[in-house]
Order: structure tokens, then C-alpha cells, then sequence
């Protein structure tokens, strides 16, 4: 990675810091993103379990494979997207659930019906297919722009506003109430 002048952002810094032999760099990146990457792997997973795992296991391969990182994009774009591929790796493995308990937890206080209303949302945005739902993850909970998502998720701009676009069609269609079922007649 050429890092000079030029390169001024402090994830920048860190990591010109720690090729150069200063461990410590490091840990302060894990600081800087440790909670941003764990919102992303729980967004993604809907599991706090899963989401530690994959939290733990995207800073392990950044640390190794920092060596080889080529500065074509942030620090942050690159973390994402190793979280990007190690959720989907969690979710064929085992597709997440939430528990009323778990919303309830992760929204504070909250009503029964607030609860619900989260669980369907969530599970509306875990059905999703894989690539919508990194996308609508990415720009809605993580506030990314298009040209970040798409270097991240490995894509041209235009897939990823598309995909964006289909993703919140696709959204609304299931959280979309459903009309009643006609009364069956009854049998003369």
C-alpha cells in the first residue's frame, strides 16, 4: 500500500502505522470500528451470537491479510466487506431468528405490539435475497453511499442504487398487509 502525504485519513494513518511495525496501530483501528462492524454483522445476521463471531472473525483476517492491503479502498470499505462475506458464509449455515426478547432488548423499552412490529421488519429484511439485503443493510443502517456500497459489495454505482431500489419494492411487497382470506361457504 503507497501511503504518503496524500493519504490523510487517520484509518489511513493506522494502517501506514502498522505496516511500518507499530502493532498498537491496530488495536486502536479495532477501536475505531469495532461497533460499526458489529451493527453490521448483527443488521445482517439478526443474532448477537453469530454477529460476535463474525465481528471477531473480520478484524482476525483484517489483521492478517493487512499486509496485503493495496489502499484501493478506505479501511472501512474494506472491513465491510469482509463482513459482507462472512455473514453470507453464517447464513447458509444457519438462517438467524430474532426473539420478541431480543428486539426488546436491543430497542430498550418497548411494548409488545413495538416488538412485533420489529421482528417482522427484521425478518421482512432477512428474507430478502442475499445481495438486496446487504445493500439496504449498508445504505439504510450503516448511512453508506452507493459508491461505497458498490466498492464494498464488489459492483458497478448503478447495481447498487438498482439493487437498493429492488431491495425497498421487494421489502414493501412483504410488509405489505395481506387482504383477508374470503369466507369460505358453507356446504348446502
Amino acid at each position: 500500500m503507497q501511503v504518503g502525504p496524500e493519504r490523510q485519513d487517520p484509518d489511513g494513518r493506522l494502517v501506514a502505522r502498522f505496516l511500518q511495525g507499530d502493532g498498537s496501530a491496530f488495536d486502536e483501528l479495532v477501536l475505531r470500528h469495532r461497533v460499526a462492524v458489529y451493527r453490521l454483522a448483527y443488521r445482517l445476521l439478526g443474532n448477537h451470537s453469530e454477529a460476535d463471531d463474525v465481528s471477531q472473525e473480520a478484524f482476525l483476517r483484517a489483521y492478517r491479510g493487512l499486509p496485503g492491503f493495496r489502499g484501493d479502498a478506505t479501511f472501512r470499505t474494506w472491513i465491510v466487506r469482509i463482513v459482507l462475506n462472512l455473514a453470507q458464509s453464517a447464513r447458509h449455515a444457519r438462517r438467524a431468528t430474532v426473539s420478541i426478547e431480543e428486539a426488546a432488548v436491543q430497542g430498550g423499552r418497548c411494548t409488545a405490539s413495538d416488538a412485533v412490529l420489529r421482528r417482522e421488519v427484521r425478518s421482512a429484511v432477512s428474507g430478502l435475497p442475499p445481495r438486496q439485503r446487504q445493500v439496504l443493510v449498508l445504505k439504510v443502517y450503516e448511512g453508506m453511499k452507493f459508491a461505497e456500497i458498490a466498492q464494498a459489495a464488489d459492483m458497478s454505482i448503478g447495481t447498487a442504487k438498482a439493487t437498493f431500489f429492488q431491495a425497498v419494492q421487494n421489502l414493501r411487497a412483504r410488509l405489505a398487509p395481506q387482504p383477508a382470506a374470503p369466507e369460505e361457504e358453507a356446504s348446502s
